[in-house]
C-alpha cells in the first residue's frame, strides 16, 4: 500500500517544489527564472545595450533582444514577448513614453514589467514614467549591481505572479490557463509542420463520493497522491516544468491539472509506433499503478479512471474543440466498462447527442410515470418456495420504447439523478413489499439495489429510515444490495455507513460477488447478511455433477462468515440441483421467472403458495 501523506510533505501555495521534492524559496525561484528569462532592451544608443548585456551575462542571464530603432520597438515586443523590458525614455521619433503608453493599452502586453532607464533624473520625468505604468526607474549612468538587484527583484515578483496564475497550488502542476496556451502553440506547430500528437484527458471516477465521505481536506490529499502517480507513469517521476509555455525541449508528455478531478497530458506521437499502442501502454501503466490503494488517514482508497483521447493534426480547428473531443471520448470510455480508454471519432458526437436526449428525458421520467418497477423472485432452494424478490427499475420512453437499464442507469449515476430515482425505487419497493405482507405473505423480503452515489449521500440513512417508517415495512424485511467493488471504495467509511444500516435492522447483501476485489479482512468487518454469486460463475454448471470449484468455494466462504447465499442466473434444473447439493440457501433466475410487474408477480406468489398448501 502507498504510505499516508505526511502533513510536512504537503505542497504549500507559497512555495515551489523541485523535481527532487525539496522546497525552494522566492529567491531560489528567481534564480531558476533567470536562466529562462528573456530580456529586451530598447535604446537608441547601441553601446549602452552592449554594456548592459555584458553586465547581465555575468549575473547569469542568457537571453537578450536588442532594439535600437524605437519605431520598430512595439512590433518586436509583440513578436518576442519578453519577460522584462529595459526601456530608454529619450529617443527620436518614438519616445519611451509613447512605447510605455502603448504597452499598457495592449491587452497582451499590459502586465509586462518595464524598467525605465534614462539620463533624466528629475522628479517630473520619474513621476510621469511611473504614472504611465513603469515598474521601476533607474537614472543613467546605470550602476550594474543596482540594475542586477532590481531586475532580480522584478523577476522574482513576476515569477511568483506567474506561478500563482499558472500553477495549481495543490498539485504543483501547470493549470488550465497555462496548458491551454501551450496547447494553442502546439496546434499552430502541428499545422505548420504536419506533425501529430495526442491530448489525453484523465478523469477520476466518482471522486465526489470521496470528498463527500472523507471531506475536502482528505480529498485534496488523494488528488495530490494521484498527481504524483500520473507524473510517475507519464514523466518517470520528473516534475512538470511550468516556467515557460515553450516545452519543445521536453521529450516527455506534458502534464497538467485541468480542473477538479480531471488531469490532462499532451503527448507527441512518434512515427515509429502506432498511436493506439503508445496510448495503451501509458494508460495501462496508470491503471496498474492504481491497483495499489492510497492510504489517507488510515483508510485505503481505491481509484478508477476513465481516459479520453483526441488526436492533434494539421486539421485540428481549435484548442477548445480538441479538449471537447477528448471529453466526449472520456465519457464514451466511462460508459463502456470494457474499455481502458477511447480515442475520439465523429460517431461519438452522435452518441453524445443521443445520451443528452436520454438525460433530458430521464429528468422528467419519474414525474411522467415512465419509470416503473419489476420484481424477480428469490426462491428457497430447499423448499422451492418464493421467499421474496429483487426490485428492478425499468424505463418506458414515450418515443424510444423500453430502454435497457444498462443504458440509463450509468447515465443516471453520472448525472446524479440516481439519487432521486433511487429514493423513489426504495420507497416504491418498501410499499409494495408491505402490501404483499398484508395479503398474507408475512415473511416476504424485498431486495433493493443501491448505487455508490446514494450510499455516500449524507442523508442516505435517513432516507432508508423514512421509507421503512412511511411504508410500515419491518426493517428486517428490507435487503440493501451493494456491489462488491462499491463497498471496497472508501472501505473504512463504508464500514461505518453499513453499521448504521445494520443498526436500523435492515439486511445487507453483496451483489455480483467474485467479479470485484474484496479484502477478506474487510468482509469480516462489514456487517453483512448475504452474499450473491454472480451468474457468470453459475453458467459454468452444465450438470448436477459439475465440479464448480469456484461456486463451491464461495458458498463455503460465505457460510464460514455466517452469511446466507443467493445464486443468480439459475436457468436449468441441473444448476438448481448442483447448488442444492452445495447447501446454497436461495436462487434467482429464469428457471422460476424473469423479472415481472407487480400484478404478474402476485400471480406467481398465489400459485406458489397454492402448490405449497
Amino acid at each position: 500500500m502507498r504510505n499516508d501523506l505526511n502533513k510536512n510533505d504537503r505542497h504549500q501555495p507559497a512555495m515551489a517544489t523541485q523535481a527532487d521534492g525539496s522546497v525552494m524559496d522566492q529567491h531560489e525561484l528567481a534564480r531558476i527564472i533567470i536562466d529562462d528569462a528573456k530580456i529586451m532592451m530598447v535604446d537608441d544608443e547601441e553601446i549602452n545595450m552592449e554594456v548592459l548585456q555584458i553586465h547581465l551575462e555575468e549575473e547569469g542571464y542568457r537571453r537578450f533582444v536588442s532594439v535600437s530603432d524605437s519605431t520598430q520597438a512595439l512590433q518586436r515586443i509583440r513578436e518576442e514577448l519578453p519577460d522584462v523590458l529595459l526601456l530608454d525614455i529619450v529617443m527620436p521619433q518614438v519616445s519611451g513614453y509613447d512605447i510605455l503608453t502603448a504597452i499598457r493599452d495592449d491587452e497582451t502586453l499590459r502586465y509586462l514589467p518595464v524598467i525605465v532607464l534614462t539620463s533624466a533624473n528629475d522628479a517630473q520625468t520619474k513621476l510621469k514614467a511611473l504614472k504611465l505604468g513603469a515598474t521601476d526607474f533607474l537614472a543613467k549612468p546605470i550602476d550594474a549591481s543596482e540594475l542586477a538587484l532590481r531586475l532580480s527583484n522584478t523577476l522574482t515578483a513576476v515569477a511568483w505572479q506567474k506561478r500563482m496564475s499558472e500553477v495549481d497550488p495543490l498539485t504543483d502542476l501547470p493549470n488550465r490557463a497555462w496548458f491551454t496556451r501551450m496547447l494553442r502553440q502546439k496546434c499552430e506547430a502541428c499545422r505548420a509542420e504536419s506533425s501529430n500528437s495526442a491530448l489525453i484527458l484523465i478523469n477520476i471516477n466518482r471522486f465526489k463520493s470521496i470528498n463527500d465521505s472523507l471531506g475536502p481536506a482528505r480529498g485534496d490529499e488523494v488528488l495530490l497522491l494521484f498527481s504524483n502517480t500520473v507524473l510517475e507513469c507519464y514523466r518517470k517521476g520528473i516534475k512538470q516544468p511550468w516556467f515557460s509555455s515553450d516545452v519543445s525541449d521536453d521529450t516527455l508528455p506534458t502534464v497538467s491539472r485541468l480542473d477538479g478531478d480531471r488531469f490532462v497530458a499532451y503527448l507527441p506521437l512518434s512515427e515509429q509506433g502506432a498511436p493506439s499502442d503508445i496510448l495503451t501502454s501509458l494508460t495501462e501503466s496508470l491503471i496498474n499503478a492504481l491497483n495499489t490503494p492510497y492510504v489517507v488517514s488510515g483508510q485505503s482508497i481505491y481509484l478508477s479512471i476513465s481516459v479520453g483521447v483526441s488526436l492533434l493534426s494539421d486539421k485540428t480547428l481549435s484548442v477548445e474543440t480538441l479538449i471537447n473531443n477528448a471529453e466526449t471520448a472520456m465519457l464514451f470510455a466511462k460508459r463502456r466498462n470494457d474499455k481502458t480508454f477511447a480515442i475520439y471519432s465523429d460517431f461519438m458526437d452522435a452518441k453524445a447527442r443521443e445520451l443528452l436526449s436520454l438525460e433530458n428525458g430521464l429528468r422528467t421520467a419519474v414525474d411522467n410515470g415512465e419509470i416503473f418497477m419489476v420484481y424477480q423472485p428469490k426462491v428457497h432452494v430447499a423448499s422451492n418456495q418464493i421467499a421474496g424478490a429483487e426490485a428492478l427499475v425499468r424505463w418506458l420512453h414515450p418515443e424510444l420504447g423500453l430502454i435497457s437499464p444498462v443504458n440509463f442507469i450509468p447515465l443516471a449515476e453520472d448525472s446524479g439523478m440516481i439519487v432521486s430515482i433511487g429514493e423513489w425505487v426504495l420507497r416504491e419497493s418498501c410499499f409494495q413489499a408491505r402490501r404483499w405482507q398484508l395479503m398474507g405473505y408475512k415473511d416476504f423480503k424485498i431486495a433493493v439495489n443501491v448505487s455508490i452515489r446514494q450510499l455516500h449521500e449524507p442523508d442516505f440513512i435517513s432516507t432508508v429510515k423514512s421509507a421503512l417508517h412511511d411504508s410500515e415495512l419491518p426493517p428486517e424485511s428490507l435487503i440493501i444490495e451493494l456491489t462488491e467493488n462499491m463497498i471496497m471504495e472508501n472501505a473504512e467509511s463504508n464500514v461505518v455507513k453499513l453499521q448504521k444500516l445494520n443498526d436500523l435492522g435492515a439486511k445487507i447483501s453483496i451483489d455480483d460477488f467474485g467479479t470485484g476485489y474484496s479484502s477478506l479482512s474487510y468482509l469480516q468487518r462489514f456487517p453483512l447478511d448475504q452474499l450473491k454469486i454472480d451468474r457468470s460463475f453459475i453458467s459454468e454448471i452444465v450438470s448436477d455433477s459439475s465440479p464448480a470449484p469456484i461456486v463451491k468455494a464461495m458458498i463455503s466462504l460465505a457460510h464460514d462468515l455466517g452469511l446466507s447465499v443467493v445464486a443468480e442466473g439459475i436457468e436449468t434444473p441441473e444448476q438448481l440441483k448442483r447448488i442444492q447439493l452445495l447447501k446454497c440457501e436461495e436462487y434467482q433466475g429464469y428457471l422460476c421467472s424473469k423479472p415481472v410487474i407487480a400484478t404478474e408477480f402476485q400471480t406467481l406468489l398465489e400459485s406458489d403458495y397454492r402448490l405449497q398448501a
